[in-house]
């Protein structure tokens, strides 16, 4: 499995909702998150055909020679209305997930559920924390770390 198609507007619609951006922004923040970095082949007829969709406009910033893009009110109802593409991503996270884990690394199914499980309400917790519950989210991963770095280290022993 490849980068699912259409993923690279949606990544770049995203990332342009958090502020104006230029093609080689968009290209190093993919890359940061990723691990994939779009070809500028990619990016630039991309930012173009979005133009021409009125899903994002130019942004003036003052600054010569980077040309920054916007989102407009289009773009962002068009990644609303396109919402189905995390749950795809979703999908081929877990699908890699347990390939690696079970089928690569052997880790047993009944761990690799409990495991999985855990991601799964990660992700569905997220969501509804405020900042308070960030912290003390943080720290019951960190906890978990450290618990899990002790049995490791007890095997290396």
């Amino acid at each position: 499995m490849g980068i699912p198609r259409g993923l690279l507007q949606h990544l770049s619609l995203f990332l342009l909702k958090t502020g104006p951006m230029s093609g080689s922004e968009l290209i190093e923040r993919i890359e940061i998150f990723s691990e994939w970095r779009p070809s500028p082949g990619s990016m630039y007829p991309l930012l173009s055909n979005l133009q021409e969709r009125e899903l994002i406009k130019p942004h003036e910033d003052g600054e010569t020679g980077l040309k920054r893009f916007i989102i407009t009110q289009k773009g962002k109802e068009e990644i609303h209305t396109h919402g189905h593409r995390e749950e795809e991503i979703g999908k081929r996270i877990r699908t890699f997930r347990k390939i690696t884990w079970i089928l690569m690394k052997g880790m047993p199914e009944d761990v690799y559920e409990s495991f999985s499980s855990l991601f799964d309400t990660l992700d569905s917790t997220w969501d509804s924390l405020d900042e308070s519950d960030v912290t003390r989210f943080k720290e019951i991963l960190d906890n978990t770390k450290a618990e899990l770095n002790k049995i490791g280290n007890k095997q290396n022993e």
